[in-house]
């Protein structure tokens, strides 16, 4: 039997068989083997495990390498050779080789302890020969257990010559060991380092010793795979620098699942983004509450029409922002649409920005989808359209004036748009200046200070506006140069702004003009614009047909005012032919008569101077017939109907003549007797008695000149008289005369025209002119 001393020193056999160790970061040691354990004089396993190894060798500690920590600190050096005191005065060697241990970690791989392979010699041992010599078939043996790791192990030398290729190598790289060795690992393998490049990965090894990295490999047969990488060099006991190490770790599966992860988040954020993107881009206010009414999305669009932001809104509950809303049609619709689960539709008034909103909701498991958007012209383009009818109604039926009916509208106007100020002007009769129609809305003493001003190139909106006949639009009256005359007084009620479109018919003549007026500095929308020349054109509607009602009216009562000038003018023309009559019976045959009865008297009783008597009395009955046959003839002369038109005047024209009072010519044109029936005939008869009695009770003319004749081409006759007398101003005559007013309803009567041209001094020329 060997001695104890014997016994402790290692045999051959000992000498000959690799050990292993695995540490921990901090140097304890995790497992080992039984042999290991004896070898150092442990007694069991049991006594190695758990302790430092820097206390089983304190010297590991005193190296120029120190095996633990600094394997953590500087990196993986490639051998360390420790000299073990034995028994008496022999020492033997232990070479460790460690291997680094490492675990998936976040984003990467975490260098959490070392494998370590351990040979014991004695000094006399050429230690270059240790791994070679060392039988693969043993189950123990240190180069197989490196072999059979699943990293990627691949030693070069300085020279880039591959001097160790271990299974796992081969089997990835489908390169055998024999074929790898000797050979250049960079023209060998090719690496796609993915964050950064190959000679970048080089300088950060030559600089600081280690490399540690993510990298792609592509098989010749096109397989794409991803590796761990750590790089470092490998140096001897001395520090000296004896070749390069690369530990790879295949992290394919790992890394295509997080690719697909990758991929699959991107999707899903482009998909969120895109669905993100259409909700922001509906033209729909949109947004969503969950079951407890709290808002978990809310659109630009909703952003804008309620002026709530995203941010202060997202999160919170609804009631909670919007409390106005609490027992309203809106707060109801949705209790109906969580409660029953059934799509909504509603519409409800917004009065924190005056806006009319139609929603629609649209429930499911998790909460409500809500779609809004703005109706608000919708709804106020209803309301006018509804005053529109009322107003129309209320004109045609003229239950109220002018005045009161545009102050109806007016205010209808300014319930719809409220914050809007109405008022209608007009002008007065010269044009000149502007009248107050209707100012419902205005304080009243600035609609009394406006009424009447005048209308010019600078005169306010409206004033401008009805002088240049085209809208005026003053965003602000504090600095519009059109307002220099006015802004003091318009500033004084707050009034900022003012807008105003002229009213004008189809004749381009300038009716009124309708006005609003705003507190705030404001420039009118294009849809604004469109609501507000609708509401002139119907201001337009309205006073065109109060004027048409007044003119018919007006010519109405001068239609009435006109016959009865004609019946009054044929009555008095009556009384006085009857007057005229009466006076030549009186006057004439009467006087006639009454000598004749007073000759036969006489005769009676006079034999002597009896038939004198007879014979003056049958005298004066002679003279009595011819003034009782002129007086006929002057009322209803034969010759009219007898002798024609021309004849009668040419009977009348001579009887004249033979007056010697005034010279007389007759011009007649045309066949007129054939186109014109009787009483046309005694009508003209009539006028040339008339106007030939006043030539010669009146104008003491020398001159007299009647033209009668016949226009084929207009369809009418037209009678002229002039005379060359001491004239007369036509529009005094015709109030004091019944001459010229006779004439006047006599061709009134047939459809004729009557013009009178005279002045004092200049002789008159009468032109009536009668259909044909």
């Amino acid at each position: 039997m060997l001695s104890s001393a014997q016994k402790s020193v290692p045999t051959t056999k000992q000498f000959r068989q690799p050990y292993f160790m695995d540490i921990a970061p901090d140097g304890v040691v995790l497992s080992t083997c039984a042999r290991f354990a004896a070898l150092l004089k442990k007694r069991n396993i049991h006594n190695f495990l758990g302790t430092s190894l820097l206390d089983v060798f304190p010297r590991l500690g005193k190296t120029d390498t120190p095996l633990t920590p600094g394997l953590f600190r500087q990196g993986l050096p490639g051998t360390i050779d420790l000299r073990v005191q034995g028994p008496g005065s022999k020492c033997f060697i232990i070479r460790w080789i460690p291997t680094p241990r490492y675990t998936p970690a976040a984003g990467g791989w975490q260098l959490t302890g070392l494998k370590i392979l351990a040979k014991a010699f004695s000094e006399s041992t050429d230690r270059r020969h240790t791994f070679p010599e060392m039988e693969p078939s043993l189950p123990e043996s240190a180069a197989n257990l490196i072999k059979q790791v699943s990293d990627i192990i691949v030693t070069t030398d300085l020279e880039d010559r591959i001097i160790y290729w271990n299974n796992a190598a081969e089997k990835f790289y489908n390169i055998p060991s024999h074929m790898a060795i000797g050979q250049s690992l960079r023209q060998l393998v090719h690496y796609d380092y993915l964050d950064t490049t190959e000679d970048e990965a080089y300088k950060t090894l030559r600089e600081k010793g280690i490399w540690e990295g993510e990298a792609s490999y592509v098989s010749s047969a096109g397989k794409k795979s991803y590796l761990i990488c750590s790089i470092r060099y490998v140096r001897d006991s001395n520090r000296r620098i004896t070749g390069i190490m690369a530990l790879n770790r295949d992290i394919t599966e790992v890394k295509l699942v997080q690719q697909d992860q990758q991929r699959a988040e991107m999707q899903l954020r482009h998909y969120s983004e895109q669905i993100a993107g259409i909700l922001e881009s509906i033209t729909d206010g949109f947004f969503v509450l969950d079951q407890h009414f709290r808002v978990t999305l809310w659109n630009r669009e909703a952003e804008r029409i309620t002026r709530l932001s995203a941010a202060e809104i997202l999160g919170e509950s609804i009631w909670d922002k919007l409390p106005e809303l609490i027992g309203t049609d809106t707060w109801q619709s949705f209790h109906k649409a969580f409660k029953k689960k059934m799509t909504v539709t509603f519409e409800q008034y917004y009065e924190r920005t005056d806006r009319w909103l139609e929603m629609s909701l649209y429930p499911s498991d998790q909460g409500v989808f809500a779609y809004f958007k703005e109706v608000t012209l919708r709804k106020k383009q209803e309301a006018l359209l509804a005053l529109e009818k009322k107003v129309l109604e209320l004109n045609t039926a003229k239950r109220m004036n002018l005045r009161a009916l545009l102050n109806y509208f007016l205010k209808g106007i300014q319930k719809i748009f409220p914050g809007m100020y109405c008022c209608v002007l007009t002008l007065d009769e010269d044009n000149l200046s502007v009248r107050l129609l209707s100012a419902p809305g205005l304080p009243a003493v600035y609609a009394h200070a406006i009424d009447g001003l005048p209308i010019g190139p600078k005169a306010g909106s409206s004033g401008t506006a009805m002088y240049r006949k085209e809208s005026v639009i003053v965003p602000d009256i504090a600095t519009d140069p059109l307002w220099e005359e006015h802004r003091d007084l318009t500033l004084q009620f707050g009034l900022r702004a003012c807008w105003s479109i002229p009213v004008i018919n189809g004749r381009d003549e300038v009716l009124a003009a309708f006005a609003v007026y705003y507190t705030t500095v404001k420039s009118p929308t294009e849809a604004e614009m469109d609501t507000f020349e609708r509401i002139a054109n119907l201001v337009a509607i309205i006073i065109e047909s109060w004027k048409a009602e007044e003119m018919e009216e007006k010519l109405l009562k001068q239609e009435l005012n006109k016959q009865k000038l004609i019946a009054q003018a044929i009555v008095d023309a009556q009384e006085k032919e009857r007057a005229e009559i009466g006076k030549e019976l009186h006057d004439n045959i009467n006087q006639i008569l009454s000598t004749t009865k007073l000759y036969l008297e006489l005769a009676k009783n006079d034999n002597k101077e009896r038939m004198s008597l007879i014979n003056r009395s049958a005298g004066n009955i002679h003279n009595a017939i011819h003034e009782i046959r002129n007086i006929s003839r002057s009322l209803v002369p034969a010759s009219i109907g007898d002798l024609g038109l021309q004849d009668s005047v040419a009977d009348l024209v001579e009887s004249i003549r033979t007056t010697k009072a005034i010279h007389v010519e007759f011009y007649p044109a045309g066949n007129f007797d054939e186109r014109i029936n009787d009483k046309a005939k005694l009508m003209l008869f009539r006028i040339i008695q008339e106007q030939v009695n006043n030539v010669l009770k009146h104008s003491g003319a020398r001159n007299l000149i009647i033209e009668l004749m016949l226009e084929d081409a207009e369809n009418r006759i037209e009678l002229s008289i002039t005379d060359d007398g001491k004239g007369f101003d036509p529009g005094k005559a015709g109030k004091k005369g019944l001459g010229l007013s006779n004439i006047m309803s006599r061709a009134d009567l047939f459809g004729g025209t009557v013009t009178i041209q005279s002045a004092p001094g200049r002789g008159c020329k009468l032109r009536v002119q009668v259909p044909a």
